[in-house]
């Protein structure tokens, strides 16, 4: 490739993810941005050393920006809460970035088929009241045999089963969640790394209400009134598949049976078990007539209940957290691909996030071994 093409190249993958010129030169490690400018205007050759650095902070691959001819990959993102301006344009971009290295894993195994959730013929009326919603939401509890604490299984069972890609982003106060409906990836949720597990699991139900509505509801629609009408909605469709009516009343009753009454500290410990918020908790009593309305909401907002939450659950839930979440199906194509010898150690190391030194502390970690093992040939059965 000739320097002038590698040139523009780099300056619209530099666009692409909303860097001005000063900002990417300081992430590339230049004194100066002229240095910077003068590789973009054509007047500077790009060493190799430099073009793993372009790749990594404008979230492209080598291939592609070596390619004879450059692609760049379109996304549309359903964001419960839009980033703006620069801020945007980098996370979408790490985003598409992600599921392109997911998609290219699922090519090097032979895996073509990409995720698919269209388990219902939906239309608009199926959505239309609250009951409707909560009667979609029971229909998907029992399609997809989420159990007695859906919170616990459904991601698995999404990632596992349906193909849907998870990508996690630290995306601090930024949005919580986000999803879409690609021709090429799937189905896509991404998730706030930053944000607790049980308010990322309120999270990943609230994006795949978007996911299984993708068809009957077009994103270029969503604005103002409609978009916030559609957001209350999937709000109600999280917390009835979250919290299944049957299994709620079973622990209220076992509770209720004990001591006739409901303490602030039954509340949390219920909460938990469901592994979601007191607060969504409290809204799904209400919704299925444990509670009024009134009372949900003066709890919801009640100073002594958040503050035992707090203190009685603290320990607890920072243990919980752990290390950052992680997309296992990811991890698994990724060390597959290493042991057949579809990717070299310091591919490998790149796509996990890893410095090649942690490759075999990294798959110990996993639990997967790195190599095939032996085999053994088979004889064709005679028939």
């Amino acid at each position: 490739m000739d320097q002038k093409t590698l040139a523009k190249r780099l300056k619209a993958a530099r666009e692409r993810v909303g860097l001005s010129v000063i900002d990417a030169a300081k992430r590339l490690g230049y004194k100066s941005y002229q240095t910077l400018s003068s590789i973009e205007k054509g007047e500077r050759k790009v060493k190799a050393s430099e073009l793993t650095s372009f790749a990594r902070e404008y979230f492209c691959s080598l291939d592609s920006l070596l390619a004879e001819t450059f692609q760049e990959t379109k996304m549309v993102l359903l964001w419960r809460k839009s980033p703006e301006g620069a801020a945007k344009k980098e996370l979408e971009s790490a985003i598409t970035y992600h599921c392109e290295q997911y998609r290219s894993l699922e090519r090097l195994l032979g895996y073509e088929s990409i995720g698919d959730l269209n388990f219902f013929d939906l239309r608009i009326s199926n959505i239309s009241t609250p009951a409707r919603i909560d009667s979609l939401a029971n229909n998907t509890w029992r399609l997809l045999e989420l159990g007695s604490r859906p919170a616990f299984t459904l991601k698995n069972i999404l990632e596992q089963t349906y193909g849907v890609k998870f990508i996690y982003q630290p995306l601090a106060s930024i949005s919580s969640a986000a999803s879409t409906v690609h021709p090429d990836f799937g189905p896509v949720i991404v998730v706030n790394s930053d944000e607790a597990p049980w308010r990322r699991n309120y999270d990943l139900a609230h994006e795949l209400f978007h996911l299984i509505t993708w068809k009957i509801i077009p994103t270029e629609e969503l604005n103002g009134e409609y978009l916030a009408e559609v957001e209350k909605k999937a709000e109600r469709f999280a917390s009835a598949l979250l919290l299944p009516e049957p299994e709620v009343r079973k622990a209220i009753d076992k509770v209720w049976q004990n001591q006739r009454t409901l303490a602030y500290a039954d509340i949390v410990d219920i909460a938990r078990d469901f592994g979601v918020s007191t607060v969504a908790l409290l809204y799904r009593l209400s919704a299925i007539g444990c509670i009024k309305w009134e009372t949900a909401n003066k709890l919801a907002g009640d100073e002594s209940l958040a503050n035992l939450e707090a203190n009685l659950d603290k320990k607890k839930r920072a243990d919980d957290w752990g290390d950052r979440p992680v997309s296992d199906r990811f991890h698994s194509l990724a060390v597959k691909c290493l042991r057949k010898g579809l990717l070299s150690r310091g591919k490998f190391a790149e796509i996990v996030g890893i410095d090649r030194s942690e490759i075999d502390l990294f798959i110990e970690g996993e639990g997967l071994m790195e190599t095939e093992g032996e085999s053994i040939e088979i004889m064709a059965p005679r028939c």
